[in-house]
């Protein structure tokens, strides 16, 4: 215990590891075996005399003499499971199995906390736990009421098991949580395959304890299972939760059960917090006569009044998420993108109040950042920090909307509609290092969408490697779109899904017209469409080159302008130019039934003069 707080110092994997031999943290052998004792004693070697911990009368009475006892664990410094720093942690790696720290029979039952440096918590990095049979799964499996776990960060976790046996718990930190989490994080992915009553969530599989001023951005899966209990943050909620986001996408697979953004299933308390995770679930609700129908935002919400569930001042990102608003005031409220980042720079409105919580045992606590209108809010309580060294400051990039309607913020992101990423100007340009572009049919798994071969006709913005902007076409309806930055350094990517697309309302309009009398499209001579419907406004057009006209299946097509005219190239010879026309109309944006020209793209008048 080098600063003398009472706790003893982890600096390294072995001493992880050693805590499951002490799980009250007072550095005493106690019921232990001889063999288990020798291992942790082998992990502190040359410990001070009396341990460095300072005297502490815990029984508060001041008739017993004070003794040298510590009641917990400080990480001291960053932790990576990588050790021979391959990129990966398997057999050659000290660690490539984590066992996690504390069962039901045997919880951990003191504090671990994050020593913090310049204000930022330390992390744990790649953490990996895999298997099957195990019912209570993370960094620490199961947690007394006595536990305390603060500022801790795990960055890239890799948490996948097979859990048989009944109500498994799969969680990143904690799988079976009694006591409090305050003040930590996740990244990375839990997944699980589990039987009857499982489990899972991107911290905490199960909370009976308390979540404060915590968040997680890993993807949940649970692929099979029945009355699966899968979020975001937790799986379920029996206690509290107070100032927690989740922003990783949640999938579950299962006969019956519950799958949402923050929290699966709720019967305790959660307050001013928030969802933007994608949900998808093929699992059949049984929750039809939830005060919230199933797989909506924060979840379903047990209304028996004796369970003493309630929400309050705490919201789901409906275009995020994927899932629509259900137009009901009560909490948890859907609201759009624009609604969360862009209405509220202070502690008004939906986040009247955010700025007055209880952490910790302490009144009034202003856990959040609003991000000044620009971003989500985030965390900067204990360890978060806005700064990057703390894998915190880029959590919140995210994607906005160029010419597009937010009007009653009925809007969703929709074909032919530009969408740009936001960025952060506070501590660094992030427009520096190497935007990609991604799709996902679940949200879950990402294909990269590759940048349209440059010919020196035009510059798109069909969105790709290191663009900023992406116009969603039709074969992206109905998909999630998400943007990552990877830095210069590669230390670590920053990822966001955003909504399903959909498609444009669909209108006619007249055909594409000729410049210059022209019946056939020419190189040098634009096209343009003939005309608008009447009360359209703010269009914008795509155009497309293609190797035929069919209109229902076209192949080979190509985007190559983003205006309401085109003008062919040497590239568009005897090819097929097709072309949507997207407009605003009272309000709603409507897309024109693609026009195309009626033969290939000839010559244009002087070349063929000269020819």
């Amino acid at each position: 215990d080098s600063d003398d707080d009472g706790l003893i110092d982890i600096n390294n994997l072995a001493q992880l590891n050693a805590v499951r031999y002490d799980l009250n943290g007072d550095g005493k052998q106690g019921t232990v075996s001889t063999t288990d004792w020798a291992t942790y004693t082998a992990a502190f070697p040359n410990p001070a005399a009396g341990m460095g911990c300072k005297p502490t009368d815990h029984d508060d009475d001041a008739t017993t003499a004070l003794q040298p006892v510590c009641d917990g664990y400080e990480l001291m410094r960053d932790l990576d499971f990588d050790t021979d720093g391959d990129g990966d942690v398997d057999s050659s790696d000290t660690y490539p199995n984590w066992t996690s720290i504390g069962t039901t029979a045997n919880k951990f039952a003191s504090r671990f906390e994050g020593s913090l440096t310049n204000g930022v918590m330390p992390k744990i990095s790649n953490l990996t736990i895999s298997g099957s049979s195990t019912t209570e799964v993370g960094l620490f499996g199961a947690t007394s009421a006595d536990a305390r776990i603060k500022n801790v960060g795990l960055v890239d976790v890799n948490v996948g098991v097979t859990a048989s046996a009944s109500s498994a718990k799969i969680g990143a930190l904690v799988g079976n949580n009694a006591g409090k989490v305050i003040a930590c994080y996740s990244t990375g992915k839990v997944s699980a395959g589990a039987g009857a009553y499982p489990y899972a969530g991107g911290l905490v599989a199960f909370n009976t304890g308390t979540i404060a001023a915590s968040f997680s951005r890993a993807t949940v899966y649970m692929a099979s299972g029945s009355e699966i209990f899968v979020g975001g943050l937790t799986g379920y909620n029996g206690g509290t939760v107070t100032a927690a986001y989740a922003a990783g996408a949640v999938k579950g697979k299962g006969s019956s059960g519950f799958v949402s953004g923050l929290v699966g299933y709720n019967e305790g308390t959660i307050n001013a917090s928030y969802s933007i995770a994608p949900v998808t679930s093929v699992a059949s609700s049984t929750a039809a006569n939830a005060s919230k129908p199933a797989f909506l935002g924060l979840g379903y919400n047990n209304p028996d009044p004796a369970t003493g569930a309630t929400i309050t001042a705490s919201y789901w990102d409906y275009i995020s998420s994927g899932v629509p608003d259900d137009a009901d005031a009560v909490a948890p409220e859907g609201k759009s993108t624009h609604a969360l980042i862009a209405a509220p720079t202070d502690y008004t409105g939906i986040y009247a109040g955010w700025n007055r919580l209880t952490i910790d045992g302490v009144n009034n606590v202003d856990p959040w950042y609003l991000a000044l209108g620009d971003r989500h809010p985030h965390l900067i309580y204990g360890g978060h920090t806005r700064d990057i060294s703390g894998n915190q400051y880029l959590a919140h990039i995210g994607i906005g909307y160029a010419n597009y309607i937010r009007s009653g913020d009925t809007g969703q992101p929709r074909e032919g509609m530009t969408l740009k990423t936001s960025r952060g100007v506070e501590l660094i340009d992030l427009r520096k290092g190497n935007w990609i572009w991604e799709s996902s049919t679940d949200g879950i798994t990402w294909t990269t969408l590759f940048p349209l071969p440059d010919k020196g006709y035009s510059r798109t913005i069909s969105g790709a490697i290191s663009t900023f902007r992406f116009v969603p076409r039709a074969e992206h309806v109905g998909k999630y779109i998400r943007t990552r930055l990877l830095l210069k350094t590669d230390d670590y990517a920053v990822s966001r899904a955003i909504g399903k697309i959909k498609a444009a309302s669909t209108t006619n309009v007249a055909p594409l017209g000729f410049a210059s009398g022209h019946v056939s499209p020419r190189v040098d001579r634009p096209i343009t469409v003939a005309a608008l419907p009447k009360g359209a406004t703010d269009a914008k057009g795509l155009w497309y080159r293609c190797d035929d006209d069919n209109t229902a299946t076209p192949s080979g097509c190509e985007l190559v302008g983003s205006n309401l005219s085109y003008t062919p190239g040497d590239f568009d010879l005897g090819h097929y130019i097709r072309a949507y026309i997207y407009y605003k109309k009272d309000g709603a944006w409507m897309r024109a039934s693609p026009g195309f020209t009626p033969e290939r793209v000839r010559f244009g008048y002087a070349q063929w003069r000269n020819e």
